[in-house]
């Protein structure tokens, strides 16, 4: 029987820095702080460099984990003209 290891997608809730999370996001600084101003958690952090596991939890609520990609797809419904 064969076994397969599954790797684990996305990143750990905990605590992080600015850096790190902007780095896992891969986004410039400008528009990291940008997102920091619109999520309420996080937007009086200022220069503080930690943010705390509520504030990184919300960013992920807003803005997705890091590394998992979301697809919507609007497809069509097929119609059934044949009846």
């Amino acid at each position: 029987m064969q076994t397969e290891k599954i790797k684990p997608v996305g990143c750990e809730l905990k605590a992080y820095t600015k850096k790190e999370l902007r780095l896992l996001y891969g986004i410039p600084e400008s528009t990291f702080k940008r997102w920091l101003k619109a999520v309420a958690e996080t937007a009086d952090t200022g220069r503080k460099n930690w943010l705390n596991l509520i504030q990184v939890e919300a960013l992920f609520r807003k803005y997705g984990v890091p590394g998992v990609k979301v697809i919507e797809y609007n497809l069509p419904i097929p119609v059934n003209t044949t009846q």
